[in-house]
């Protein structure tokens, strides 16, 4: 080998330690427990010094933090306690056991509305506000995406949805789903806690007792008995599925791989990175809103999604993949302009 060629290996060879060593020392903190005070010992007496009192203003901090995250919380709770009633209400429009009066309507009406729109209405075929939650859910992105056509007729039967803080770290809370008895499971109320805890978030479901055969979670399948290429019997086996409701698992299902069904490739409604973000997106937005996200007046969060793609870009500019929802599967983006979420509630003729 020339004697350049052995110089710029030896010199690559170098860099390779080096670069190995200044990783070392990065993951070191990592697993040495007295990396700190290691670190602080090394450090010359008047630096060390101002270190200290550094570490001192930070103690007050926490001390100070500490007491509003107590004092925000308390808040929380409170006004928790003052939107129920107004919730209450709320639900009892959408399921029916409250006909609104012509008062009520009036004022809820815009403005601009008032003296040009009849409200008289003389059909009362349908109570309530028939799948109000399903087209709530659909109208933004990261539900709409995990919903599926076999999930659909259990979420017609969903009356409300209700969350609030729970005993936890700082930014707890649970997500309440409540159900009219149903044809397809025991339960009537099923709820998703997010938990802060000094490991992480952590997800408290309430399991599903489904009735029989009415699981939508799995499905079933004519599968092969015999080995793969040879002739042989098959049977009938239950699979999981992709399923709005297996957020209520506590893991998500492994999708078969060797099912060639087109949905095999979609998330499944049990990762709980997406379910974190999905109660998140519910406790502060589709809940508290849920009126203006039937009727598609709230963002579906797309908008959202496009400023992380963004984001992605600049980091990634070399990257060719194209960026992607935080849920998988499907390519669809955007909102739902000229789309039905669900079969909306039959509508008095305008005069």
């Amino acid at each position: 080998m020339p004697a350049k060629r052995k110089a710029a290996q030896h010199r690559d060879d170098d860099d390779d330690d080096a670069s190995e060593e200044d990783n070392s020392a990065m993951y070191q903190k990592y697993f040495n427990k007295n990396f700190s005070r290691e670190f602080m010992s090394k450090l010359p007496k008047r630096i060390n010094e101002r270190v200290q009192v550094l570490l001192h203003y930070h103690e007050e901090c926490e001390k100070i933090r500490k007491s509003f995250e107590e004092k925000e919380t308390a808040l929380r709770r409170k006004y928790d306690e003052l939107y129920a009633p107004l919730l209450d209400k709320r639900m009892e429009i959408i399921t029916g056991k409250h006909l609104p009066t012509d008062e009520e309507v009036m004022e809820g009406m815009p403005s601009d509305h008032q003296g040009v729109v009849d409200i008289t209405c003389t059909d009362d075929t349908e109570k309530g506000l028939p799948g109000f939650w399903l087209r709530v859910l659909k109208h933004h992105v990261l539900p709409k995406f995990v919903i599926k056509e076999h999930d659909e007729p259990v979420l017609m039967h969903l009356m409300d949805v209700r969350s609030g803080v729970v005993d936890g770290g700082y930014g707890s809370f649970a997500v309440a789903f409540i159900f009219e008895p149903n044809e397809f499971f025991e339960e009537t109320t099923l709820i998703l806690k997010l938990i802060q805890g000094e490991d992480g978030v952590n997800i408290d479901r309430t399991p599903i007792t489904w009735k029989p055969g009415k699981d939508v979670t799995v499905k079933k399948k004519r599968k092969k008995t015999g080995k793969r290429g040879q002739a042989g019997k098959s049977a009938m086996v239950t699979v999981p599925r992709a399923s709005f409701f297996n957020a209520f698992k506590e893991s998500g299902w492994e999708i078969d791989a060797d099912d060639d069904d087109d949905d095999d490739d979609e998330l499944d409604g049990g990762d709980d990175e997406w379910i974190e973000q999905f109660l998140q997106v519910l406790h502060t937005s589709i809940i508290p809103s849920a009126v203006h996200h039937y009727t598609g007046e709230a963002p579906d969060g797309s908008s959202d999604i496009d400023s992380d793609c963004d984001d992605e870009e600049d980091e990634e500019s070399d990257d060719d993949d194209d960026c992607v929802l935080p849920v998988k599967g499907s390519n669809q983006r955007g909102g739902v302009a000229g789309k039905a979420g669900g079969k909306s509630s039959p509508e008095c003729k305008q005069q």
